[in-house]
Formats: structure tokens, sequence, C-alpha cells
């Protein structure tokens, strides 16, 4: 594992153009690839509420439908969905 580290470092350090950082990464505010990427972090993170906002949404149901069956089984008559 400690030899694969020199590797690296020393690979690194042969050929500094690989350590630059891309306008993406460097934060070139103008350039379209980080407007792209801005968009994308977007999208992905509209998709990752839409998830948990299922699994919430889930979560109240399946608590609802717990609270309907233990007052049937109580012999209640209110109906709570």
């Amino acid at each position: 594992m400690k030899l694969l580290r020199i590797f690296f470092i020393i690979l690194i350090m042969a050929i500094p153009k690989i350590g630059f950082a891309c306008a993406t990464c460097y934060g070139a505010p103008d350039a379209p690839a980080t407007q792209g990427l801005n968009y994308a972090i977007f999208v992905l993170l509209g998709c990752i509420v839409a998830v948990l906002m299922g699994v919430v949404f889930t979560i109240i149901s399946l608590r609802n439908r717990a609270k309907a069956c233990a007052l049937q089984s109580s012999g209640t008559q209110n109906r709570v969905y």
C-alpha cells in the first residue's frame, strides 16, 4: 500500500497538469461546464427530495392505518385516515 502511495505521488509530481482542477472544480463561474454542473446538482437534489418525501408519506400512511386498525379492534367506530 505504501508503494502504491509513493507511485501516485511520483506520478503527480512528474505530470503536474494532473494535479490541476478543471474549470468546473476550480470554479470558473462563467464556464458552461460550471453552469451545467450546477444544474445537475439541483436536479439530483430534487430527486433526493422526491424520494425522501415518498418515504415520509409512506410512514405517515402506515401510521394512520395502524391507528385505524387499533381503533377498529377496540370497538370504536371513528375512522382516522
